[in-house]
């Protein structure tokens, strides 16, 4: 039998949230898929680093396209015209025009559906239209929330097809629940400039992750409490309204406790989130929301959002918030460094739920799928 995965996005330099996903998948399942199997990895540039470290059943595949858009609607579809495997699964939301009847594919989100503004018209008309194409055509979709499952079944109305789809939850890199050094994590800091007392969030710069809010809870807290030395360090790339976001920074009477490093290297996230105060991520959407799950394995107390996915991936180890309303969130923030058994409380049961996630179950999980 000869499996296709699409690994364009596992194969990606800069990660964020997905190609992590389909990166640490891709890792789990090597070790998973019989050797009697071949597998195939699609991608448009040579494998990296050890995405390319590949088991004697396992091989890459490299599909050049110059023109870059539309890979995997076109040159993807073009090899499965020609050498189509027998299951293909990809990780991420965009398949192919032409696939094989055993296609599987990972729906992170429908952000579209109701952030739309945060997309222009192209993105925004391809989500949708592909999301429901994929609930008609498509063999198996995996969702990584039961929010997600409930977003599209929005989308696609009464027809839904509650058979095809199957939750599964993505895991964390073990890394992040690490005992670092104090070296290791002076080191580190050093390097992007962090002090020793900061709050930390982790996502793209962007309206929908809503970074405008958590800067204004900076400043009340900074205002209110007497925490000259507290920082805030948003870590992540820009993202839709980031012009927005540089401006409020740029005309903060905090500016200078303000911390943009960008896009950071997966080995020093987890010493920079072991070394925060509080992990504070107040998103208006999340399909998922791994980065509360990597606070919580760090044993790092975290705020964030009532609703989307992450009350059902919290459960009870946070502390949660109406996105919209800046006092609270300054509030939330301020229970934690003010009340220390509440912290250490909120530790303990994020410690133990992050427990219930793993790569290895995600990736079984996905193996049953594919071949139920």
């Amino acid at each position: 039998m000869k499996i296709g995965i699409d690994a364009s996005r596992a194969n990606n330099l800069q990660k964020t949230g997905v190609e992590w996903y389909a990166f640490y998948l891709l890792q789990e399942l090597k070790k998973i898929i019989p050797e009697n199997m071949e597998v195939i990895l699609y991608s448009a540039e040579p494998l990296q680093g050890e995405l390319a470290v590949l088991p004697k059943n396992w091989q890459q595949k490299i599909l050049k396209w110059p023109p870059k858009r539309l890979w995997t609607q076109m040159r993807l579809s073009l090899e499965m015209i020609f050498h189509k495997p027998d299951i293909l699964f990809i990780p991420a939301h965009v398949f192919p025009i032409i696939h094989p009847k055993k296609t599987v594919m990972t729906i992170h989100d429908i952000a579209a559906l109701d952030f739309g503004e945060s997309y222009n018209f192209f993105e925004k008309w391809y989500s949708l239209f592909s999301g429901k194409l994929a609930l008609k055509k498509l063999w198996k979709i995996i969702v990584p929330s039961i929010f997600t499952k409930q977003e599209l079944k929005k989308l696609s109305g009464q027809n839904f097809p509650e058979e095809k789809i199957k939750v599964i939850y993505h895991g964390f890199n073990q890394n992040y629940n690490k005992n670092f050094s104090l070296e290791e994590k002076n080191t580190v800091l050093n390097k992007y400039k962090i002090g020793t007392k900061f709050l930390l969030s982790i996502s793209r710069l962007e309206h929908k992750k809503n970074t405008l809010s958590i800067v204004k809870a900076f400043e009340i807290l900074k205002n209110k409490l007497a925490y000259s030395d507290l920082q805030l360090v948003l870590i992540g790339k820009p993202g839709y309204g980031f012009e927005e976001v540089q401006k409020i920074v740029n005309n903060s009477p905090y500016k200078k406790d303000i911390i943009l490093p960008g896009w950071v290297e997966e080995k020093d996230l987890p010493v920079i989130l072991s070394a925060s105060q509080i992990f504070v991520f107040p998103s208006l959407y999340e399909g998922f929301g791994l980065p509360i799950l990597q606070a919580m394995s760090a044993g790092i107390p975290v705020v964030t959002s009532k609703g989307s996915s992450l009350s059902e991936i919290g459960g009870e180890a946070c502390l949660y918030i109406d996105p919209n309303n800046v006092s609270e969130i300054a509030e939330n923030i301020a229970k934690f460094l003010l009340d220390e058994n509440l912290r250490q409380e909120k530790i303990n049961l994020g410690l133990l739920r992050a427990k219930d996630f793993s790569w290895e179950k995600c990736a079984k999980e996905t193996w049953d799928v594919l071949f139920e």
